[in-house]
């Protein structure tokens, strides 16, 4: 009989050990923010918008950021569509933050109207709209975010080319004043 105490105790503690070993924690909810919407370029015929996403994923294995997608709107009384920003295939690191800088480039006509809103009112809001599908090995989240920034018309300044025609009197911020009366008339 004390011949199988000690292998019957080694057997249930090792089977103890194994079962403990094999149970893992349960997989926690990332979660997708934006940090930052900074303007890095900004010319008569295009306005790039760089929007900051932050992925943290609390969990210990690593996880793929399959899509990240977002729209960038400038609110003038309405939400007025900019821009589409979109990144794909990312690696997430586990228990941390992955960060991702997406270009949007905004093109004439859109650029225009935001800027003409800027120089009337004296700001601009930007606004983010989106949503980042992650896969975490045996289950995948979709995560949706938003985030607003105010510009105002200094924070403009150190990015356009010019703001004066040398050898003329045309000053560019006039003259962007004016399109911004005429656009809307048209527009409105």
């Amino acid at each position: 009989m004390k011949r199988l105490i000690l292998p019957c105790i080694f057997i249930l503690f090792a089977v103890f050990i194994l079962s403990a070993a094999c149970t893992e924690p349960p997989i926690k909810d990332p979660t997708v923010s934006v940090s930052d919407i900074e303007l890095s370029d900004v010319t008569l015929q295009t306005m790039k918008v760089n929007a900051t996403v932050v992925i943290f994923n609390p969990n210990p294995i690593r996880a793929k950021l399959n899509k990240v997608a977002f729209d960038v709107y400038y609110s003038d009384d309405i939400p007025d569509y900019l821009g589409h920003g979109e990144q794909t295939n990312i690696d997430v690191i586990s228990s941390g933050n992955t960060t991702v800088t997406i270009p949007v480039t905004i093109g004439n006509i859109q650029a225009i109207k935001a800027v003409a809103t800027l120089v009337r009112k004296g700001s601009v809001t930007l606004n983010i709209n989106g949503s980042a599908c992650i896969d975490i090995r045996v289950t995948s989240f979709e995560k949706r975010f938003e985030q607003s920034r105010q510009f105002q018309a200094r924070d403009f300044e150190s990015l356009l080319p010019v703001t004066s025609i040398p050898g003329t009197s045309i000053n560019i911020t006039d003259k962007l004043q004016q399109l911004g009366g005429l656009l809307d008339k048209v527009t409105g």
